[in-house]
């Protein structure tokens, strides 16, 4: 399976330029034959939304609709905003293909501290959501998606492998810190990410991508970064820092193969989490 990131720019609240953006992409990603096509965490809105949530709700999950319905012969992954019961509005993903949405995926960890705010005017997920959690398959591979913050936290990502995924997506909207300090012309915010995917690929032996917006966006400004990640921890491909761009990679199942083989990822000691919900 050809798996291609967007690595793009979204203009907050113009969801119709955003539109017009994520389809000359998809175009680019069909000419180049990618099953899979991934967009950054609220692709279609922006990300600094504050109370434009309640305003782009709407219009966000039409021109969702609008490219599942347009784009049947590709997979892909958009981030919109969700309002599955009225008020109530979700920071999501869903992959769409064959003319679906095959599955909407939540933001667990709201970050409300710093900068960020989505705790404020998202909504948090209950304990139900986890129940009707699956992946996708895309061309045979087991596909889900888990959002930003939720790549600090172990259990997330581990959720979803125990249920089957082979392939996790994390759309994501990093902001870049002290461009003062950079490391190999990279902000030290993407050292941490890369440690945090490595860690996420190698122990739940699955491919990771990762894929950042990129621009600035009021005071903040997006770094990009984007990455793939063996589930050996090996970075297979990688985009381009402070610009727009497009990267593809074949993924290899034989690495997911021998990352299983010599791991105990199969070894699942149940009684940890008993003893985490006593806390």
């Amino acid at each position: 399976m050809r798996v291609g990131i967007a690595q793009i720019s979204s203009k907050l609240g113009n969801i119709q330029e955003n539109l017009r953006k994520h389809a000359s992409f998809i175009e680019e990603a069909k000419s180049k034959s990618v099953d899979l096509l991934v967009f950054p965490e609220l692709s279609l809105t922006g990300y600094n939304l504050k109370d434009l949530y309640f305003e782009l709700s709407k219009e966000s999950t039409e021109a969702l609709n609008y490219l599942s319905s347009t784009y049947k012969d590709i997979h892909m992954l958009v981030g919109f905003i969700y309002e599955p019961r009225i008020g109530l509005y979700y920071n999501s993903a869903a992959i769409l293909g064959e003319g679906k949405v095959k599955q909407i995926y939540q933001k667990i960890y709201l970050p409300t501290y710093g900068l960020f705010e989505e705790g404020r005017y998202f909504t948090e997920v209950n304990q139900e959501y986890f129940y009707i959690l699956k992946t996708v398959s895309v061309n045979g591979i087991n596909v889900a998606a888990i959002i930003c913050e939720d790549a600090w936290h172990p259990e997330p990502a581990e959720l979803l492998a125990r249920i089957g995924a082979d392939l996790i997506l994390i759309p994501a909207s990093s902001p870049a810190r002290n461009f003062y300090n950079l490391v190999n012309g990279k902000p030290p915010i993407s050292l941490t990410w890369e440690a945090i995917l490595k860690t996420r690929a190698v122990e739940n032996t699955s491919y990771i991508v990762f894929a950042n917006r990129v621009g600035p966006e009021d005071e903040e400004f997006f770094w990009g970064g984007s990455m793939i990640v063996s589930p050996e921890g090996e970075v297979v491909a990688s985009a381009k820092v402070n610009e727009e761009d497009f990267i593809t990679y074949d993924l290899d199942l034989t690495s997911i193969k021998r990352a299983r083989r010599f791991s105990s990822f199969k070894k699942h000691v149940r009684d940890i989490h008993r003893r985490l919900l006593e806390l």
